[in-house]
């Protein structure tokens, strides 16, 4: 399951805390990090993306998605399953005082422990339902209350965002996106070094695809590499735009280009349906400069669809 390892690395270390509440390791700060600059682009392109809608920043996980769910528990300091795993930084949930590895009993009075506990052949399955109660009734309310293990309530204000799900995948080296989620790979991520720009780059490239809904564009052309190549150079494009309306540099697309994709991809590689590194920067390059001469940075009117 998603970290195999995480007890053996560090039981030994917190066997005499009890309920902390803060990041305690790698994977939940490379969590919390990946949300916190996923979140500041999602709020920050909301008036642009087709679809969006109030959201928490608050990503919850269950210990049954790992492979030694009672070691994760104890690890954690948790009292149940079902737990806060990060929390976007200056988003909804943090201003709540919400924190990382609280453990949640229920969500807007209904008790998490309702969702039965999810077969060994989909552990992810109560995760999946359980943050969706969390979703939709902020989506609904424009607001939700998480009801801690300790009895404690928390209420979220939510705020719009463009929808769309991020996380990292532990078991992938690359990247992805459908119209709903976004997933990091591990090599990927961590080939980025804490480089915040670097990282924006990759979540736009992906957030790019999800807002562009390129998944309909490739599932109506049957694994066409003509239009994957399109979807690949639109998304290329428009990250810069997402990047740049978050604060973020847009020549930080570059970097990633320059670094982890010719890192991955090998020096003489040329992939098909995305093209080398090379022109993929140089076509980067050209929409940040016609990024820099728009009167504005609102993408849905002044971006260029590819032909």
């Amino acid at each position: 399951m998603r970290a195999p390892w995480l007890g053996i690395v560090l039981a030994p270390a917190l066997a005499a805390t009890s309920a902390m509440a803060q990041p305690l390791d790698e994977l939940e700060r490379d969590d919390s990090l990946a949300l916190s600059i996923a979140w500041r682009m999602q709020v920050a392109n909301a008036a642009y993306c087709a679809r969006a809608a109030p959201s928490t920043g608050v990503q919850l996980e269950d210990t049954a998605a790992y492979d030694d769910p009672a070691t994760v528990r104890g690890t954690y300091g948790l009292s149940g399953d079902i737990y806060v795993g990060a929390i976007a930084q200056n988003g909804p949930g943090d201003a709540a005082g919400l924190s990382v590895n609280t453990t949640i009993a229920a969500i807007d009075g209904r008790p998490v422990a309702t969702i039965p506990a999810p077969p060994a052949r989909a552990p992810f399955d109560r995760l999946i339902q359980i943050q969706a109660m969390l979703d939709d009734a902020a989506a609904r309310d424009g607001a939700v209350t998480l009801t801690t293990a300790e009895g404690q309530t928390v209420r979220i204000n939510a705020v719009r965002a463009c929808h769309v799900v991020v996380r990292i995948d532990d078991d992938k080296n690359y990247a992805r996106a459908t119209r709903d989620e976004i997933r990091l790979g591990r090599k990927h991520f961590d080939a980025a070094h804490g480089n915040v720009d670097v990282l924006a780059a990759m979540i736009g490239h992906e957030m790019a695809h999800a807002v562009l809904d390129h998944q309909a564009q490739l599932a109506a052309s049957h694994g066409s590499v003509a239009v994957t190549r399109r979807t690949e150079r639109e998304a290329d494009r428009l990250s810069v735009w997402l990047m740049a309306n978050a604060g973020y540099r847009p020549e930080g697309a570059i970097e990633f280009q320059r670094t982890i994709i010719a890192a991955s991809a090998g020096f003489l590689t040329v992939d098909p349906t995305h093209g080398s590194w090379r022109e993929r920067a140089r076509v980067i390059a050209t929409e940040i400069a016609v990024l820099k001469s728009a009167p504005d940075a609102d993408w849905a009117h002044r971006f260029q669809r590819e032909p």
